[in-house]
Order: C-alpha cells, then structure tokens, then sequence
C-alpha cells in the first residue's frame, strides 16, 4: 500500500493537467486545488521515505537492444530523495494556494490554459525526477521538466521579453541536457553493460572509475556542465535572470525554490554515490561554488527589479549549496569524516532553508506586483503600513537569507562557516562566503526599505492580500522561523539522507540557532554568554565623549523625509569594487559573442542540412568517432 501511494500524485496531477485544457474560469481553481492535494501527497511520501524505502517496479516493455535499460520503470524512495520530496511538497503546496487568487490577475489578458496545463505537468515532472531509480528515465523526465517550465515562463505571451526569456532558457538547459546525455551514454556502455538501475550503478561504476581516471574526469566535466547549467552555476548562470522573473511569481518560487536544486540533488547521486571520492573534484566544485556566491551577490545589490533581484540571490545561494559540497567531497576523499560530514550537512541544510525563504520572498515579491502592479523598486514605498502581514513576512525572509540568527539561513551558513574554516585548503572559501553574506545583508536592506519603508515617489493605492495568498508566506515565514530555533529537525532528516548514500554525519551538539561538532572544550554557549557580557562591561566602562546635537538641514525647515531611488543605493559600493563589475561586464560581453557565433553557425548548418548527401557523410564521420570513443563496446 505504501508503495502505492507513490502514483497517487501522478494520477491527481495528470487529471489537473487534463482540466487545464477548458477554457472555463472555475478551471483555475480545480487545477490549483487538485495541484495542492498531490503536493499534499508528496509531503506524506516524503515522511514514509525517512521511515522506509519506498520502490514501485513496473516492466513496460520486453525490448533487448539498447534500449532495454527502459523495459522497467522503476520508483524508489530513499531517504536523500525523500529529503527532496519535502522540500517540493511543501513549495508546490504553498505555491498552488497562493495561485488559486494570484493567478486570476491574468484571466482577462492571458490564454490561461498556458498555465493550467503546464503548471501540473511541471511539478509531476519534478516529481518523477526524484523517484525515478534509472538514468535513462531520468534524462526523459529532465527533459520534459525542462520544457513545461519554459512555457510557463513565456506565460504572458505578449511580452517579447518574456518570451526571448523562455527561449533561451529552453535553449541553455537543452544544451546543458546534452553534456548529460553524453555522461550517460558513457557510463551505461562503458561501465556498466547497459544497466541504468540506480542501485546497480553505485555498486559497479566507483570500482570501475578508480581505475579508469579519464573517463572518471570526463563525466565529472559533462556532468558538471549539464547540471551547473541548470542549476546556474557561475559562468553557466545567464538565462535565470532572464526567465525567472518574467514567470507568474508562485512559478518564480517553484523555479528558484526547487527546479534548480534537483541538480544539486542529482550532484549527491552521482558524485558521492555513483563516483569514487577524488579530492581534486571537491576542490573543483568549491571554486565553482564561491565564484558562483561571489558575482552573483555583487550584482543582486545592483538590481532595481524586486524579482531580478530574487533571481541573482537565487544564483548566489546556488554557490552557497555547492561551497560546502565540494568541501565536503574534499574532506571526506582527505580522511576528514567530521567535517566532511558536516559540510555536506551544511549544504542540504542550505537547500532546504533557501527553498524556504526564496520560496517566500518571490511570493511576497508577488504579492507587491498584484496591489501595485509593478516590481520597480525605484517606484515602490511606504507599504508595510497597507500591506502589514506581507512585509512582516517579507523581513523573516530578508533576515533569514542574511544569516541573521535565530532563522534557518543562519544556522546553514554556520554549518558552512566552521566546516569551510576548518582546513587551510578551504579556509580562504569560507573567508568570501562571510564577506559575500555582509553584501546579502546590504541586498536584502534594500529589498526590504525600498518596497516597504522608503517613501514612494507618488501615493500608492495598496491593501493587505487575500487569506488564500497571505496564507503561504506565513507558513514559510514560520518554517524559517522553527527551522532555526529548532534545527535538530532538518538535521535529523539530513542526517537520515546523508546515511541513505553511506556517509555517517558525525555527533553534533545542537543548540537553538547553533549547530557545533561535538569535539569542543567548552560550550558555544558559554562563550557567547562571555563575550557578551564582556562587550556589555566594556562599554559601560568607556565614559560617553559624544554629544547630542540636532540634525542639520541645510538651512531648511521642513522635517527630513528622504526617498532615496533604489538605484541610488550603494554607489560608493560600486566605485570600490569597479573592477569586479568590470570583468563581469566583460564576461557577460564575451557570453554573448559566443551566442552569435553559435547562431551564425546554427544558420550556416542550417542551409548545409539540406544537402543530404553532406549530411549522411557527417553522420558516417561521428558514429566512426563515437566507435573510437567508446572502444566498440555493444555497438
């Protein structure tokens, strides 16, 4: 029966994609309410995958060629996957309700069937990713997750912008998915003997690439680029600025709150499951990490957009996943099982808190769009007064992804912090990732005042959002909230996870808001409470010398009420680090040279493809190749 219970959310999103088709109104509702029922059901497949492993087997088919790895269909949740259904369940859920009220802002100017049918199939795609035991149908439901969601982020279909977004999106990630599909191919012929089964795999492939190192960094470059692209990895990252904030912003917080950690999830699979632990590519993952962190971060405070601005904090957060990751990887290849442990615990951690509260600041984003009908930081003000519960969840969620204790955001980035800081291989990582969270903090004061404090530039009209749109955000504010009170509860399921796939995480002292390796001679606590108290003596010593003056106002009268744009903030920021803007401008310029010469060429292929006799012998040529390539194994 619990096995069962796996198709419940496939059969309930398959029939919501179906209504989706009608043109009806009432359509919106079913879909949105059948869409949080099979969230509901996922959330419930998650806990029993934490209890048990979950696996469902079906056998489709009786084909004995190479295609025989799809014969069976098979699900199975463990406890890393069911780690993952979580976090989706409790997003789709939150997103689905949310969209029940949001989305009928678009029933006068859109074809709604866009997102009626898209926005099911889209979460049972993610879904499927996660249960799915074999990569051949993995790489299938990739691949159709990838194009649903780019049809809801060319939702407004009137918008050029929008739509330029989704292509290259779709573009982007299509070539990512190659790099993937080339990774496969290698491993199920090379290594395997046409086995795709998850569980096979991990008992064949590590014993195979300790020996055969080539083939080992092969796959750790395709794999890295097929899912750094989808992820946005730094310098694979250009399309999510683009297209996450043009998306209905319930499918922005799906999109930066789930979509882009299943390669993430994938990266535990594959390089700490399926591949030896090698040093040198946790080392490799960590530098990508940090170079992610740190230029995303810098041009997120430059962001006058409020939903661009989620989008390149989405990317940074990316960095703060993959930091700790490779550093785990290193640690553990090291010897290092402590902070090997906890590192890899830090970057689950992170995943979890960033869907959270990225989950929430993209709905609160969206709540300010549907009273104001802007994301224009420079234009919006003075809304906490009109919009109280929206902007009280809008702070828990700019505090939490600052790391500002007690919420979730602190208690992974500690976990990042001691583990990175740990080793001199990884301390300078750890060093950036506290600078860049300074630069998070600065981000998220301007998210924050611009759109609720700073007075407007002109009187705006704006009311608190309905309960069906305010519910959500609460329940994600208060899972930021318990999450860093009581982080022994996400830690009790990573710890679950990071066992599923053979790594112990070692013994913790968890504290409220506090997470220490059980190796210290006094307690974190203590001191704390010392350093507190000493700072509090310190200042009461040193007498006061400053005197109280009123503020000067330039000879005027008036009180002081400044509405300082958003584009005037951190100017002075700017100028200081012009050099880091620089190389980024310049590798935006050289990314998009490479994109036109890839489309003078595509032109040129174009035209040339429609000699055949050209292509049958181009053809020939690369199957001579993948021959060589792949030594004649089963060809």
């Amino acid at each position: 029966m619990e096995a069962q219970m796996l198709l419940i959310p496939i059969g309930v999103l398959i029939i919501a994609a179906l209504v989706g088709l009608s043109k009806a109104k009432v359509a919106l509702k079913i879909v949105s309410i059948l869409s949080a029922v099979a969230s509901a059901v996922i959330i419930y497949n998650g806990v029993l995958g934490l209890k048990t492993t979950i696996e469902l087997k079906y056998n489709l088919f009786n084909s004995p060629s190479f295609f025989a790895s799809l014969n069976y269909l098979v699900f199975r949740v463990d406890a890393l996957s069911a780690f993952f259904l979580l976090i989706l369940g409790i997003l789709s859920l939150c997103t689905s309700v949310y969209g029940i009220e949001y989305m009928e802002r678009y029933f006068e100017r859109e074809d709604m069937r866009v997102y009626t049918f898209n926005y099911p199939l889209f979460i049972l795609t993610m879904y499927l990713v996660v249960i799915c035991w074999n990569l051949l149908w993995f790489i299938i439901f990739w691949e159709l997750m990838t194009l649903f969601s780019q049809f809801l982020v060319a939702f407004e279909q009137r918008k050029e912008k929008a739509v330029r977004a989704a292509f290259k999106y779709f573009c982007m990630t299509k070539a990512g998915a190659e790099f993937i599909v080339l990774a496969l191919i290698l491993i199920i012929l090379k290594a395997t003997n046409f086995n795709a089964n998850y569980s096979e795999i991990a008992n064949v492939l590590p014993a195979y690439l300790s020996v055969h190192s080539t083939i080992l960094y092969t796959l750790t470059f395709s794999l890295l680029v097929g899912l750094g692209v989808k992820a946005s990895m730094v310098p694979l990252h250009s399309w999510l600025p683009d297209a996450h904030p043009e998306a209905p912003s319930n499918v922005s917080a799906l999109l930066s709150g789930i979509m882009i950690k299943l390669p993430i999830y994938m990266m535990f699979r594959f390089f700490l499951s399926f591949f030896p632990l090698k040093p040198e590519i946790g080392i490799i993952i960590a530098i990508f990490g940090v170079l992610t962190l740190f230029f995303s971060m810098m041009y997120a405070l430059l962001q006058e957009d409020s939903k661009r601005l989620l989008a390149f904090s989405s990317i940074d957060n990316i960095g703060y996943i993959l930091l700790p990751m490779g550093a785990g990887i290193y640690f553990l290849a090291s010897g290092n099982q402590l902070f090997g442990g906890i590192a890899l615990a830090a970057a689950l951690f992170h995943t979890m808190s960033h869907a959270f509260f990225k989950g929430l600041l993209f709905l609160t984003a969206g709540s300010v769009m549907y009273e104001t009908g802007t994301r224009d930081l420079n234009y919006l003000g003075s809304l906490a007064k009109k919009m109280p519960l929206t902007a009280s969840t809008a702070l828990i969620g700019s505090l939490a992804i600052a790391g500002v204790p007690p919420l979730n955001g602190f208690v992974s980035k500690w976990m990042i912090y001691i583990s990175t800081l740990s080793s001199p291989a990884t301390s300078l990582f750890g060093i950036i990732a506290i600078f860049i969270s300074a630069v998070t903090l600065g981000t998220f004061v301007k998210y924050f005042t611009a759109i609720f404090t700073k007075p407007p530039v002109k009187e705006i009209d704006a009311k608190e959002v309905p309960l069906l749109m305010s519910a959500p955000q609460l329940l994600l504010a208060l899972l930021c909230i318990a999450f860093g009170i009581y982080p022994f509860i996400p830690l009790k399921m990573i710890s679950q996870a990071l066992g599923s796939i053979g790594i112990p995480l070692a013994s913790l002292v968890v504290y409220p808001s506090l997470v220490v390796p059980r190796t210290g001679s006094y307690s974190p606590i203590i001191i704390f409470a010392f350093l507190l108290v000493s700072t509090l003596i310190v200042l009461l010593l040193i007498p006061s010398r400053g005197e109280v003056v009123p503020t000067w106002k330039t000879g005027r009268s008036e009180d002081l009420n400044i509405s300082m744009p958003a584009d005037a903030y951190y100017r002075d920021f700017r100028e200081v680090f012009r050099e880091v803007y620089t190389l980024g401008d310049a590798s935006k310029r050289f990314v998009q040279k490479v994109a036109e010469i890839g489309r003078i060429l595509g032109t040129k292929f174009e035209v040339f493809s429609y000699d055949l006799d050209s292509m049958l012998s181009i053809a020939m040529v690369l199957i001579v190749i993948l021959v060589a390539v792949l030594g004649g194994v089963g060809l």
